[in-house]
C-alpha cells in the first residue's frame, strides 16, 4: 500500500493566502453595496442616522457571506482537508458561527436605532424585516444549542437535525435578501448574489456526489477483541487502493443487527506499511462509552462503510525534524501509534520519544507491542504515567522539563489527548522554550 502523500507546506500556505484573498475581495465587495446601490431606505436618511444604517446593512451582507462559507466549510471538502485539516475546519465551522450571530445581532441593532423603538418595522407589509428578526433568533437558538449539543443531545440525534435545520436558515436568509432591499433587485448586486447561491449549491452537490462514491460500503470487519479494561480493537479489510498516511482518521460507519449506522471519526491505528508490511487490515481502538460502543462487541455480523481518509496530524505533512515527541492521553494514543507503527517499517534514525498518560495500570492495552517497539526502533524512548495509581503522577511542566532537557528546540511534537490536557501541555511546552510552530495537535471532537 502506498502512503498517501500531502501538499507541502508552501503549497498549504500558498492555497491559504489565496482562499483568505478571495473571501477577502467577496467580502469587500458586499461592503460596497449600501455606498454604491443605495436601496431607498438610506434616500431619506441623513448624517449620523445613514452612517448607522449603511453599516449595519455591511454587517447584516457580511454574515449572510459567511454563512454562504458555512455551508461549504460543513461538506468535508478534501481540497480543504488537504490545505488545513478537517479538524481545523470543523474548529473554524463553530467559530465561523458565532461571528455570524454577532454580525446578525449587530445589524439588526444597527439598523433599527435609526428608526428607534417607537418606529419598529411591525406588520404585514413589513414581513421581509419581521422574517429577519425571526432568522436572528432561529439563528441564536442554532448556534446556542449546538456548542452545548454534548450536554443536551445525543450526537447522532444533533447530526441528523444539524444540517437540514442550517440549509432552512440558509434559505429563509435568502429570501429576506431578496425581498428586503431593492439594492438587489437589479444590477451587478442581483448578479453577484445569484452567482453566490449557485456557486455554494454547485459545491454542494458535487461535494454529495464526491462523498457517495468514494464512500466504501459493506466492507468486512475481520476482528474485534477487547483490549484492556474498555478498548475495543476492530480491524477491517483494508480496500483495493485504498491509500492513507499514519496519523489520519476516517468517518467509520457500522452495520449490523444491534448496532445504529450513525457515523463517527476515528483515528486510524493502523500504519500503510511499507515493503515486507503486513498492510491488510485497517485496525481501530475504540473506546467503550455507550450504546453504540458497547454493541460493537456483541453483534455477530458486522460490516463497515468509510469515508477517509482526513487530516493533517501526521509527521509525513512536513519535513523530518531533529527529533519526533509523541505525547498522548487515553486513547489519544492513537494517531501516535500509527505513527510508530509507520516509522518501524521505515527504519527511521530520528530520535523518538513517547510520553503516554493513562490513568490506571489496567489502562495499559499497549503492553506488548510498546516492548516490540522498542526492540525493532532503537532509537525510541517511552514514559508512561498513571495519574491515578498510588504514588503516579501527570505530566507536568516539572516532569516535563526533565524528559526534554537535552530534546533540539526545532523537534516536533504531536499531541492527542483530552482538550485539558492538550492546552496545559502546549502551555508547558512553550513556557520551555519550545515554539508554538513546532506542536501540533488533534483538534477534532464531536
Amino acid at each position: 500500500m502506498a502512503m498517501r502523500q500531502f501538499l507541502s507546506p508552501a503549497q498549504r500556505v500558498g492555497y491559504t493566502l489565496s482562499i483568505i484573498f478571495i473571501l477577502l475581495l467577496v467580502l469587500g465587495f458586499a461592503a460596497t453595496i449600501p455606498y454604491i446601490w443605495e436601496s431607498k431606505s438610506l434616500w431619506y436618511k441623513t448624517g449620523i442616522d445613514k452612517t448607522l444604517l449603511q453599516l449595519g446593512k455591511v454587517c447584516g451582507l457580511f454574515a449572510a457571506v459567511l454563512f454562504f462559507l458555512q455551508i461549504i466549510l460543513a461538506q468535508r471538502l478534501s481540497f480543504l482537508d488537504r490545505i488545513f485539516g478537517l479538524d481545523r475546519i470543523y474548529n473554524l465551522h463553530r467559530l465561523n458561527g458565532f461571528l455570524i450571530l454577532g454580525l446578525a445581532v449587530l445589524h439588526a441593532s444597527l439598523v433599527v436605532l435609526p428608526e428607534g423603538l417607537d418606529n419598529l418595522p411591525i406588520g404585514w407589509k413589513f414581513w421581509p424585516e419581521m422574517l429577519g428578526a425571526a432568522l436572528v433568533v432561529m439563528l441564536a437558538f442554532f448556534i446556542v444549542t449546538a456548542y452545548f449539543r454534548r450536554k443536551i443531545l445525543a450526537y447522532h440525534l444533533w447530526r441528523k437535525a444539524h444540517r437540514p435545520i442550517g440549509y432552512l436558515l440558509l434559505i429563509i436568509l435568502t429570501i429576506h435578501i431578496f425581498n428586503v432591499s431593492d439594492s438587489f433587485e437589479g444590477g451587478v448586486p442581483l448578479i453577484a448574489l445569484w452567482a453566490l447561491i449557485v456557486l455554494v449549491l454547485l459545491i454542494t452537490i458535487v461535494a454529495k456526489i464526491y462523498t457517495a462514491k468514494t464512500t466504501i460500503k459493506r466492507i468486512p470487519v475481520q476482528s474485534r477483541r477487547i483490549v484492556g479494561d474498555d478498548i475495543v480493537s476492530l480491524r477491517l479489510s483494508t480496500p483495493s487502493g485504498f491509500n492513507y498516511a499514519p496519523g489520519q482518521f476516517a468517518f467509520l460507519q457500522l452495520h449490523g443487527h444491534n448496532i445504529s449506522p450513525e457515523i463517527h471519526p476515528f483515528t486510524i491505528a493502523s500504519a500503510p506499511g511499507g515493503p515486507g508490511a503486513d498492510d491488510s487490515n485497517l485496525e481501530f481502538f475504540i473506546k467503550r462509552c455507550g450504546d453504540w460502543t458497547n454493541n460493537i462487541e456483541t453483534d455477530e455480523n458486522l460490516q463497515a462503510s468509510l469515508q477517509a481518509p482526513f487530516g493533517l496530524f501526521s509527521y509525513g505533512a512536513r519535513p523530518l525534524p531533529p527529533m519526533l515527541i509523541f505525547i498522548g492521553g487515553g486513547i489519544g494514543i492513537t494517531p501516535l501509534l500509527s505513527m510508530l507503527r509507520q516509522l518501524r517499517t521505515e527504519k527511521q534514525s530520528v530520535p523518538l520519544m513517547l510520553i503516554w498518560s493513562l490513568a490506571h495500570k489496567r489502562d495499559m492495552f499497549l503492553g506488548e507491542e510498546l516492548n516490540d517497539l522498542r526492540e525493532q526502533l532503537p532509537n525510541l524512548q517511552t514514559h508512561i504515567f498513571y495519574t491515578r495509581e498510588e504514588g503516579g503522577s501527570r505530566i507536568d511542566r516539572e516532569r516535563l522539563g526533565i524528559l526534554l532537557q537535552d530534546v533540539p528546540l526545532e523537534s516536533h511534537f504531536y499531541l492527542c489527548g483530552p482538550e485539558q490536557m492538550m492546552s496545559r501541555i502546549r502551555h508547558d511546552l512553550q513556557q520551555l522554550k519550545f515554539t508554538s510552530k513546532t506542536i501540533f495537535f488533534e483538534q477534532f471532537s464531536l
